[in-house]
């Protein structure tokens, strides 16, 4: 067997367990919602990362919702 094989039925192994792959978010699902309207309200990415005691980057800014996401041009 491949080593790609093994991969991925390793992680589908894990996926059934209810292991998720990646890294967790710097800032939790819960107060997500806070920082992106405190942004939009105009609050400054330096001071939402230091309330939530996080880096500059990850608390920038949100990425664009879905409506907007098409406008993106190519790259």
């Amino acid at each position: 067997m491949c080593l790609k094989a093994l991969t991925y039925d390793g992680l589908r192994a894990a996926e059934a367990k209810g292991a998720r792959g990646g890294r967790r978010p710097a800032v939790a699902a819960a107060k997500t919602t806070d920082v992106r309207t405190a942004y939009l309200e105009g609050r400054s990415i330096a001071a939402l990362a230091r309330d939530h005691r996080v880096s500059r980057g990850a608390s920038g800014p949100p990425s664009p919702t879905p409506a907007r996401a098409h406008r993106r041009g190519p790259g």
